[in-house]
């Protein structure tokens, strides 16, 4: 009798860990970009969240996976970007491929300061005023008072579907990688003629 009530019990623990697994909703599948750029992902039902860590400056893409439990409505998104590179991060972009932004939330820099952040359907793109060597979180990963997630639209799209979203820090502009140059070029002409 009591073998029969344990496999009972047995059975119901089984039952209740499966359906609390497919709970797990918004599904990280696959990293891709440099190996020294390491992901965390905290993700739960309704919410996309990820720790990004970037030892350097490559793009990193995250595809995750719909559940049904993300159409009860938008998802929210916030993830810690952390600057292990050493260099100053001047912008960033987070892209969207397959989802779109319903709201926009709060970008908090740690040390630097925001400049001006801009933001589409489908792009998130953040400049700051003086460059953060740190961390910045996008979203309220931890909580705080004022600060606001970002929304993902789940609209017209079934469980199973995937989306990407591309992390990345632009390239500077040609004229930006240029300009030391020129500066230095101007100063050496300048020496030339005061010696001449």
């Amino acid at each position: 009798m009591h073998i029969k009530q344990f496999a009972v019990a047995f059975a119901a623990t089984l039952t209740l860990a499966a359906s609390a697994n497919s709970a797990n909703a918004a599904v990280l599948l696959t990293t891709s970009g440099s190996s020294a750029n390491t992901v965390t992902d905290y993700s739960a039902q309704g919410a996309v969240s990820f720790d990004l860590d970037l030892a350097n400056f490559n793009a990193a893409k995250l595809r995750f996976s719909i559940e049904e439990e993300d159409l009860l409505g938008p998802l929210t998104l916030n993830a810690i970007v952390r600057n292990l590179s050493g260099t100053a991060l001047n912008q960033f972009h987070f892209r969207l491929n397959g989802i779109s932004f319903a709201a926009p939330g709060s970008v908090t820099p740690t040390f630097g300061t925001l400049g001006e952040l801009k933001h589409g359907e489908n792009v998130a793109s953040i400049a700051f005023a003086s460059p953060e060597w740190a961390e910045f979180h996008f979203g309220n990963p931890l909580g705080m008072d004022g600060a606001s997630n970002w929304l993902l639209d789940t609209r017209g799209l079934n469980a199973g579907d995937t989306f990407v979203i591309s992390a990345e820090v632009p390239e500077p502009s040609t004229l930006a990688l240029l300009l030391p140059t020129l500066c230095m070029a101007g100063l050496m002409a300048t020496r030339r003629r005061k010696k001449g």
